[in-house]
């Protein structure tokens, strides 16, 4: 009799907990009522306050029809703290606004030169905001910026979410989260990259595009990294998995012959002697020839002035790039943080103005990409 009560009174228990486990999803009344935000746009004003946009989607189900629909809103708050720009937009919006779908952080250049410092106070602190959206720096116009997202790409942080992941292929992107950059400022030399986006003129229309990265110092932006020199860092820093390389067809001087990158690598060791570093990177890359502008014929004597004449190149560029941004003291090469890693006893105030840098490039030509007469 006693095993038959508990029986029951187990049964009843695990009844009444069981419509427990489901209320942490939302139903269609719950979802109807929430906006979602799909990316965060950090400015300053003249006055120097905060203002921040927010380009969200204001999702409608209905249990009759399987099909998603959304109305796109974007909300303009200004405050003298972030949180105060925050709340202002908070109360204007008639629906809960819910931050979980933000998909991309973007800083003006304005707010970047002024120093970040509060926004990220807010992304750090704010329980609701994510730390794995990607983070951008946008060279432009707001308003061109918000208009220009077309209506295939019509919410600009999933648009961002998707060029991001797609631009994995481009050697000349330097892609970077909220999470990386909170991890990185801290540490070494307090500088670190963003992701640089701007307009670029289309056939029709505006389009946005990713343009090189950059650079932060206690929080500012201090410069700007160019496409050219980006594809370099990255090759340096052996995040380039992908890509394409150009040089000089050998045989036809004015046309070009297109390396497609297959894979790469980096393996690299900071010496120390005699009171100077010295860096030593061993680039290592996998290569097909993936276009021949004019006519090559492709033997040995091509394919050894191809491997010779690009990893020559590679080592004077990327050794180029380190001498540029030493000068300017910008360690975007984590110098200090090796020193620090590598050599934790050694009292050195300025490792990066005593490093010197030792490139050597090792390129191997799979296949023969006898593509000949291209366009």
């Amino acid at each position: 009799m006693k095993k038959r009560i508990v029986k029951v009174i187990t049964s009843t228990i695990i009844i009444m907990l069981i419509p427990l486990i489901f209320s942490g999803c939302f139903n269609y009344n719950d979802i109807n009522k929430v906006t979602f935000s799909t990316s965060i746009i950090f400015d300053v004003d003249d006055l120097n306050q905060c203002v921040i946009y927010l380009d969200c989607v204001k999702p409608y189900r209905s249990a009759n029809d399987s099909s998603d629909k959304g109305r796109r809103i974007i909300y303009k708050g200004t405050g003298k703290t972030a949180l105060e720009a925050l709340n202002s937009i908070n109360s204007v919006s008639s629906y809960k606004l819910n931050y979980s779908q933000t998909r991309a952080y973007i800083f003006t250049e304005k707010a970047a030169r002024n120093g970040i410092k509060k926004f990220l106070d807010l992304i750090n602190n704010n329980s609701e905001f994510q730390m794995k959206p990607s983070a951008f720096v946008y060279y432009g116009d707001i308003d061109d910026l918000l208009e220009t997202v077309s209506t295939d790409e019509e919410y600009l942080g999933l648009f961002l979410n998707d060029l991001v992941g797609k631009d994995k292929y481009n050697e000349k992107a330097v892609k970077s989260n909220i999470n990386y950059y909170l991890s990185n400022i801290l540490m070494g030399s307090n500088t670190a990259l963003l992701t640089s986006i701007d307009l670029k003129e289309d056939a029709l229309d505006k389009k946005v595009e990713i343009s090189g990265a950059s650079i932060f110092k206690d929080n500012k932006l201090v410069e700007q990294i160019d496409d050219k020199d980006s594809l370099m860092y990255n090759l340096l820093m052996g995040t380039t998995k992908a890509g394409t390389l150009d040089i000089a067809n050998p045989q036809s001087k004015e046309n070009f012959v297109t390396l497609e990158i297959l894979d790469g690598g980096i393996s690299d060791v900071l010496k120390y002697d005699n009171k100077k570093f010295k860096l030593i990177k061993n680039i290592n890359l996998e290569v097909s020839i993936s276009e021949i502008q004019g006519k090559l014929t492709v033997d040995s004597s091509a394919l050894d002035y191809i491997k010779v004449n690009e990893e020559a190149y590679i080592n004077g560029y990327t050794q180029y790039i380190f001498e540029k941004y030493k000068k300017k003291d910008l360690d975007i090469f984590d110098i200090k943080r090796m020193v620090e890693m590598y050599y934790p006893d050694l009292d050195e105030d300025d490792p990066l103005a005593n490093t010197d840098i030792e490139v050597h490039t090792n390129i191997i030509i799979k296949g023969t990409g006898t593509t000949k007469d291209s366009i």
